[in-house]
C-alpha cells in the first residue's frame, strides 16, 4: 500500500476471514477501496476504521456463505446419484471405477539426462575382423 504508515493488517486476521469467508478477491477489493478512504483524507495509513467501514455486512456474509454452502451440495455426487443417473440412462449398475495405482518404477532414482558413470571409447577404432 503506498501509504508512510504501513497498517497492521495480521492483527486482525480473523476480522478479515470473517467479513470475506477466505475469498482473496473480496479482500482485494475492500483493501483497495479502505485505501482509496485513507489516500482521500490525505492519512498516513488504513485504520480498522477505515476497513470497518468498507467491510461487508453481516447479513451480506452470511448470504454468501449461504451460497457457498449450496455450491458446495450441488458439486458434491453420491454413489446414489451416479446409479440413478445410470438406471434412468437404462444402464447397468456399475461401481465408480477407482483410479488405478501407477507401477512401481524398478529404475533406481537419479537425474534425467543424466549418464551413468562408464568409460567412452577413445582414440581411432579399427574393426578387426
Amino acid at each position: 500500500m503506498p501509504l508512510s504508515e504501513y497498517p497492521d493488517l495480521v492483527t486482525h486476521w480473523e476480522y478479515f476471514y470473517e467479513r470475506t469467508l477466505g475469498c482473496v478477491g473480496i479482500l482485494k477489493n475492500w483493501l483497495t477501496r479502505a485505501l482509496k478512504d485513507a489516500l482521500d483524507r490525505d492519512a498516513t495509513t488504513v485504520t480498522l476504521k477505515d476497513l470497518q467501514k468498507r467491510a461487508w455486512s453481516v447479513a451480506q456474509c452470511q448470504r454468501m456463505f449461504k451460497e457457498i454452502q449450496e455450491g458446495e451440495r450441488q458439486l458434491s455426487e453420491t454413489e446414489t446419484e451416479v446409479q440413478n443417473l445410470r438406471s434412468a440412462l437404462g444402464l447397468g449398475a456399475k461401481t465408480i471405477a477407482q483410479p488405478e495405482e501407477a507401477p512401481k518404477n524398478t529404475r533406481p532414482p537419479g537425474k534425467v539426462g543424466k549418464r551413468n558413470p562408464k568409460r567412452d571409447p577413445i582414440g581411432v577404432q579399427q574393426d578387426v575382423s
